[in-house]
């Protein structure tokens, strides 16, 4: 590692997903593709990172994407909540303690009197390697290992979800990736929908058009559609990255459910993934209160795996939101 005091500055991209190729826990959210789409799609952000070096390049780092607003910056590594923890190069001599000076770094770059908002997601982490000037909440997501024997993987599944798979499949659903510009279009429309329910507020449709053309061509993220009688009903946006397929946002229409349109995707992914050589499926967070959304994902035989996020958030930021 290299000495001195670990600064944020943007990193050189072949340096920096050379070790993410090469860094356990590195997700698709650490690659220097997840941070250009942010970087293209808002205005005044850029890609930076805290980065411990050694004679073979990038020993271990924090990537972050900084958003300037006038006096002010937020700090996201990464955008909403995606895991963006320290990662190390594997075969590292010390990696605990390489992850305890990043989060140190972290911590300190954060603090700073300019930074409205911060926050890093760490799928995986050490609670106890968080200094005390970085605190920390644990959190989950929910994590499936695949198995090349999908037949074996279904034995899994609870005998709820094996019923509603097998009434999906027998509505007149059907499945395909979604690679037109009028596929996309529809997409979003489900999108927005699915969005508005929750009670969120929707991202602009610049953004997937962006995701399509930036991630796609290189295998990290695919869209597919579930039709019925040619309508679409329901679709997702996959992202992938060294075996591990993330369920980054399902979208579908409230008035198809009766169908199963999501049993029939997810069964649809999972056989598809386990027949390429997946190793994991993510299914994403879920609010610890959402009892039904954490039994449909439980019912697949999915897992909790720990989040630890770190959040901050300035008393001007506090007061505005209010």
């Amino acid at each position: 590692m290299s000495g001195g005091e670990v600064r944020p500055a943007p990193p050189d991209p072949a340096l920096w997903d050379a070790l993410v190729r090469d860094a356990e826990g590195a997700s698709v959210f650490h690659t220097s593709a997840w941070a250009g789409i942010w970087t293209a799609e808002w205005k005044n952000a850029r890609w930076e990172a805290l980065v411990l070096e050694d004679e073979s390049g990038y020993a271990a780092g924090i990537g972050a994407v900084v958003r300037r607003r006038g006096f002010w910056r937020t700090v996201d590594a990464m955008p909403f909540a995606t895991y963006g923890g320290p990662i190390v190069r594997k075969g590292h001599s010390n990696p605990a303690a390489a992850r305890r000076a990043l989060l140190e770094a972290f911590g300190q770059w954060t603090s700073g009197r300019r930074v409205l908002r911060s926050q890093l997601s760490w799928l995986s982490g050490r609670g106890d390697e968080f200094p005390e000037g970085l605190p920390a909440r644990e959190s989950f997501t929910h994590v499936l290992p695949l198995s090349p024997d999908f037949s074996a993987l279904a034995g899994g599944f609870s005998p709820s979800t094996r019923r509603l798979v097998r009434q999906a499949e027998e509505s007149g659903l059907a499945i395909r990736p979604a690679s037109t510009p009028d596929d996309l279009r529809a997409f979003y429309d489900l999108a927005v929908e699915t969005v508005r329910r929750r009670g969120g507020e929707t991202k602009p449709f610049s953004l997937y058009r962006r995701i399509e053309s930036l991630l796609a061509p290189g295998g990290l993220a695919r869209y597919h559609l579930v039709f019925h009688e040619e309508e679409p009903v329901a679709g997702s946006l996959h992202l992938f990255h060294e075996g591990v397929a993330v369920n980054w946002l399902p979208v579908s229409r409230a008035s198809s459910w009766h169908l199963r349109p999501n049993n029939f995707l997810i069964a649809h992914m999972l056989e598809t993934l386990s027949g390429a050589g997946y190793l994991e499926y993510n299914f994403g967070a879920s609010p610890p209160d959402a009892d039904g959304l954490i039994r449909f994902k439980e019912g697949w035989g999915a897992r909790r795996r720990p989040v630890w996020i770190a959040e901050r958030r300035s008393g001007l930021h506090r007061r505005v939101r209010g």
